[in-house]
């Protein structure tokens, strides 16, 4: 077994071609594992706590999406670490775990509505929809593992079912 020492704590992880994402609550760090784990900060925010909690990285590493817990917001940056756009919705409240499929769909679980959204982006500018909730069968979700093309599961706190959630 091997371990990676890291500088600070780690909120959420995300790996996509030999580096590793971490974030700590208000910051993300990126650490490349080809160069022996050196790592940079891609991105902060000190405004309060859980304001940078989970990320997840596009199948072409050009965007990382990161949930901010504390402003119901997901913040989609470039390779870089630059704000692309700070997604607020209605329907995104308490994000808490991204999740790009190989395709580029992007799903974010929800706390408070204890829901599963979408987000699509069409011509700069992106939409939020509801894909399950209570209704569905949806506890507490906090997991997700897209199948296919029409295929979602959903993984639940405190709960021994894994929802399917077949995708139109």
């Amino acid at each position: 077994m091997k371990t990676i020492k890291l500088q600070q704590t780690c909120r959420g992880l995300a790996h996509h071609g030999g580096h590793l994402y971490v974030t700590t609550g208000t910051a993300l760090h990126v650490y490349d594992m080809m160069a022996g784990g050196q790592s940079r900060q891609l991105y902060s925010d000190e405004t309060g706590m859980y304001t940078v909690t989970r990320c997840a990285v596009s199948p072409d590493r050009s965007r990382i999406y990161i949930t901010n817990y504390a402003c119901h917001q997901l913040i989609i940056l470039n390779k870089d670490g630059t704000t692309l756009s700070t997604l607020t919705h209605s329907e995104l409240q308490y994000p808490v775990n991204p999740h790009v499929t190989a395709q580029g769909h992007v799903f974010v679980i929800c706390d408070d509505l204890y829901t599963v959204v979408q987000v699509t982006e069409k011509n700069n500018q992106q939409t939020v929809t509801t894909l399950a909730g209570k209704n569905n069968g949806l506890t507490v979700p906090r997991s997700l593992c897209f199948i296919s093309n029409n295929l979602l599961l959903v993984g639940q706190r405190d709960d021994d079912n894994i929802v399917e959630l077949k995708l139109k």
